[in-house]
C-alpha cells in the first residue's frame, strides 16, 4: 500500500495542506531541539541530565519546539497560496483605490 500525500478524495485540500505542512514543521522542530541537545548549546544537555527532571524538561521542549516550528510552517504554506487565475502578480485586480472628496468643517 502506497503512502498517498494528495488530498483525499472528498476532503478539503486546504486541511490537508494545514495538516500536512505542520507536521513537517514539527519534524523540523524535534530534529533542532535534538542537534540543539547533541550540541549542547547553553549546558542544555548536561543540565537536563544533572537533574531528576530530564524526563518533563526533555517533553516540554520538543513539544515547545514542535509546536512553534510546526504553526510556522503552516502558516507559511497557507500564505504562499496562490489562485491559478492571478495574472497581475500577486495584486488582486479586485481591490483599487477610489478618489473621495473630503471637506474641513469649522469649528463652533
Amino acid at each position: 500500500m502506497a503512502l498517498a500525500l494528495g488530498p483525499p478524495p472528498g476532503g478539503d485540500p486546504l486541511v490537508h495542506i494545514v495538516i500536512v505542512n505542520w507536521i513537517v514543521g514539527a519534524c523540523l522542530g524535534v530534529a533542532f531541539a535534538a542537534v540543539l541537545l547533541v550540541a549542547d548549546v547553553g549546558g542544555m544537555h548536561s543540565l537536563m541530565l544533572g537533574r531528576n527532571i530530564s524526563v518533563p524538561a526533555l517533553a516540554l521542549l520538543l513539544g515547545g519546539f514542535a509546536i512553534t516550528f510546526g504553526g510556522v510552517v503552516a502558516a507559511t504554506a497557507i500564505m504562499l497560496i496562490r489562485d491559478d487565475d492571478d495574472t497581475d502578480g500577486g495584486r488582486s485586480s479586485r481591490l483599487q483605490p477610489v478618489p473621495l472628496r473630503a471637506s474641513a468643517r469649522a469649528r463652533r
